[in-house]
């Protein structure tokens, strides 16, 4: 059944909250066992079913190669997300901190809007579409205002009131869009629209709806404060399963709806690019909360994978593809020591963190490699994603956007160094000492270093799968 990882997802949630009830709280720590499971035996459906293509509904409900190569990459970060979690979550934190409430209801949320991602890689009508895209994205308003203090509760009503303006931009530019054509279904839209400046307008209104997912510049302004204000483990899932959700739903417009009139769009996405990987890494540099840090190191992301929609789908989407789980890894093995530190010492400036190589070398070591990665240091992967990138854009022409981002690649590494000098150079303080890791914690951390090193060191693994999938990424507006 191709809807079975959607309804695995849902039913744990669902089961989430009916043992919550009957479980006593020092008994409550299997939920997050449960959450873990549900989401690995999802994985397993994604994975066994992930040669084939069909659909559902009428066409509503579809998958193809790259629809379950999306679902693989939000299964594994919210996986790895539940697992940085359970440390805030059971308690197995100093008694000064205190850790969040209600387990059960934490872990459904944020697997109902795993389905929600999931759903909305598979939607082929305006519909499904937009309903999925806010069923992933409603539970993240209520995650991030978790902790009920007065930044996480700022956080989250920020977070709506701008969610609901992009909502706004996005459900208009839609509506446009089915007014021109009299279609429902993306592909149909594709094949009847012509351009006109009612066609651009809808465009740009969609495109602003999917620059506030993907933290694209000018729609960045709340990433700092939503991700300084939220948990640190949503702060985490944010980074990844958002941007990872926007990245789709710009496939399915752009690709699917907007095809035929891609190469006309190319200019603004590059200029897009340019200006939000530039504004990220200026901003990055003067920030001193590490969760405001890597707030604007995402929006400097975010630059970087868009250069992928400047090339022919045959070459961008593995190429976005490959980028976004290097992104997922990387990211979540830099978050991992985050949460960790947060969660022992309730630290959050880079400052704080002086010394820790001395005190904790392996933690240390892994964030190191996380923060190489990000600023494309060969031979880790993210120099093997940006590169991949990178060519995409030289090919399309687009030589200038080449130079601004191996620029701002430069800038980048600058103030990743801030942290690593913190850990390694500056004198150990007074108030730290050595920290315990809880053993999920530690695996999840080694998992997602050693996977960070080893798909940059063996590329030929990509170059391998894209040769073996490039025949499944059909059917494609050209």
């Amino acid at each position: 059944m191709l809807m079975l990882p959607e309804l695995t997802i849902i039913g744990t949630a669902f089961l989430l909250i009916i043992v919550d009830l009957f479980l006593h709280e020092h008994r409550k720590a299997v939920l997050g066992g449960i959450a873990m499971a549900g989401v690995l035996l999802a994985l397993g459906f994604t994975i066994g079913m992930m040669p084939q293509s069909g659909e559902l509904f009428g066409g509503r409900f579809a998958v193809d190669s790259v629809t379950w190569w999306f679902k693989l990459l939000f299964l594994l970060a919210s996986l790895i997300t539940l697992a940085i979690s359970i440390d805030l979550l059971d308690g197995r934190i100093d008694a000064k901190h205190m850790a969040l409430q209600a387990r059960g209801e934490y872990y459904a949320i944020m697997l109902f809007s795993l389905a929600g991602a999931m759903y909305l890689a598979s939607a082929r009508d305006l519909v499904t579409l937009y309903v999925s895209l806010e069923l992933a994205t409603i539970p993240l308003y209520i995650l991030t205002a978790w902790k009920r203090d007065t930044l996480s509760s700022e956080s989250g009503l920020k977070y709506v009131i701008l969610g609901a303006l992009a909502s706004a931009f996005l459900l208009y530019g839609l509506g446009l869009m089915f007014g021109l054509t009299g279609e429902m279904n993306l592909e149909a839209i594709g094949r009847s629209v012509t351009p006109s400046p009612t066609f651009w307008l809808a465009a740009a209104m969609v495109t602003a709806g999917i620059s506030f997912k993907l933290t694209l510049f000018p729609f960045h302004m709340w990433a700092a404060e939503v991700y300084q204000g939220a948990p640190a483990p949503v702060t985490a899932y944010l980074s990844v399963a958002s941007k990872a959700a926007g990245l789709a739903l710009m496939f399915q417009v752009f690709y699917r709806m907007m095809g035929h009139q891609l190469m006309a769009w190319a200019w603004p996405l590059a200029i897009l690019a340019a200006l939000t990987m530039t504004v990220g890494n200026l901003a990055a540099i003067v920030q001193n909360n590490i969760k405001r840090f890597m707030a604007f190191s995402a929006i400097s992301q975010a630059g970087y994978l868009i250069l992928g929609f400047l090339g022919n789908s045959d070459e961008g989407i593995p190429s976005m593809l490959y980028y976004m789980l290097v992104y997922i890894l990387t990211n979540l093995a830099a978050f991992a020591v985050i949460v960790w530190y947060s969660n022992q010492t309730g630290r959050e400036r880079i400052e704080e963190y002086r010394g820790l190589a001395r005190v904790n070398p392996l933690v240390a070591l892994a964030m190191m490699i996380a923060l190489f990665s990000l600023a494309g240091i060969p031979p880790l992967s993210g120099f093997v994603g940006k590169f991949f990138l990178f060519s995409i854009a030289s090919k399309a022409g687009f030589h200038w956007l080449v130079a601004v981002a191996a620029v701002n690649s430069t800038i980048s590494l600058y103030y990743y160094l801030r942290i690593i000098r913190q850990m390694y150079i500056e004198p150990v303080g007074q108030e730290t000492r050595a920290l315990s890791i809880s053993p999920v914690l530690a695996v999840t951390l080694a998992i997602t270093t050693l996977a960070t090193g080893a798909i940059g060191i063996i590329p030929m693994v990509y170059e391998t799968v894209s040769a073996q999938t490039i025949s499944w990424f059909l059917p494609f507006i050209h």
